[in-house]
């Protein structure tokens, strides 16, 4: 299971900055049964609130306490209106990363990589 709450811009802020709402206090919000789901819903919401719309997102299980999982962890997805008609879906920025760095780290100066002449 899945919700989405519409998040808030600052238009006098940074551009880019949209708060994460609370669903239970959002302009908008929905609770669907899978992540397909959220983009028709989305695609409403642009028609009714306007293009620059940002919304996030948090998957739940069944009977998991998803108010309580939202305020203390966040959700974890973002989904932005752009150009044409698309919508991005990526991580939530402020969201500690998961799993290995999308960068391979760097080495310090000095070191050497592991296997030479391959």
């Amino acid at each position: 299971m899945w919700v989405m709450a519409l998040g808030e811009r600052d238009p006098h802020d940074l551009p880019n900055y949209v708060e994460d709402v609370h669903p239970l206090a959002a302009r908008a919000s929905v609770v669907v049964d899978d992540f397909a789901d959220l983009f028709p819903i989305f695609k409403g919401w642009r028609e009714v609130f306007g293009g620059g719309i940002a919304t996030y997102a948090m998957s739940f299980e069944n009977g998991e306490d998803w108010e309580s999982k939202w305020r203390e962890y966040g959700p974890p997805f973002r989904l932005d209106h752009m150009p044409g008609g698309w919508i991005q879906v990526r991580p939530d920025t402020d969201a500690e990363p998961n799993g290995r760095p999308l960068t391979a780290p760097t080495l310090g100066d000095g070191a050497a990589p592991a296997v030479e002449g391959a």
